[in-house]
């Protein structure tokens, strides 16, 4: 086509949108009467292993100080006092049969989020004791029983802490 020539006018305004209609994302938001899907859904496999996780680490010693910690877009699952220090715990849960272990799936990515989350409520708690990074890893079986859960503490080192 080319560049237009500037006595053609000015070009079209588009008011309304482009025409097109949007389709639905996955996930997205549902009308209440719409059939969600509340058992066995994503959310809460995840609530159901935070829950499994929890109890098991209070069982072990641990104080729950934090659930749900939030600080802009990150989040950490649980913040937990032990007798060495505090630990940052991120649980992984999935539902047999899986291709990855749970633990795996844990990328760079989210490190790195940890990682600054773990920076930010340090600051806004003033907590000094050494930092550990957990990983609870819980693999469910159709009916929501765990198959395996393991703890896997110190799952990896931070580089700015």
């Amino acid at each position: 086509m080319g560049r237009r020539n500037w006595m053609q006018g000015p070009a079209p305004v588009n008011i309304g949108g482009t025409g097109r209609r949007r389709r639905k994302r996955p996930g997205s938001r549902r009308a209440p009467d719409s059939k969600a899907r509340c058992d066995g859904g994503r959310h809460e496999t995840g609530r159901t292993g935070e829950e499994m996780a929890l109890e098991y680490l209070l069982q072990r010693g641990y104080k729950l100080l934090e659930r749900n910690w939030r600080c802009r877009y990150k989040e950490v699952d649980l913040i937990m006092k032990g007798a060495d220090g505090l630990h940052i715990v991120e649980v992984r849960t999935r539902r047999a049969p899986t291709a990855v272990e749970p633990e795996q799936t844990v990328d760079r990515w989210k490190r790195r989020n940890l990682e600054a989350a773990a920076n930010s409520y340090l600051r806004s708690a003033e907590i000094t004791d050494p930092v550990h990074f957990d990983i609870v890893s819980i693999v469910l079986d159709g009916s929501g029983r765990a198959l395996r859960l393991s703890h896997i503490p110190d799952a990896f080192l931070a580089i700015d802490l």
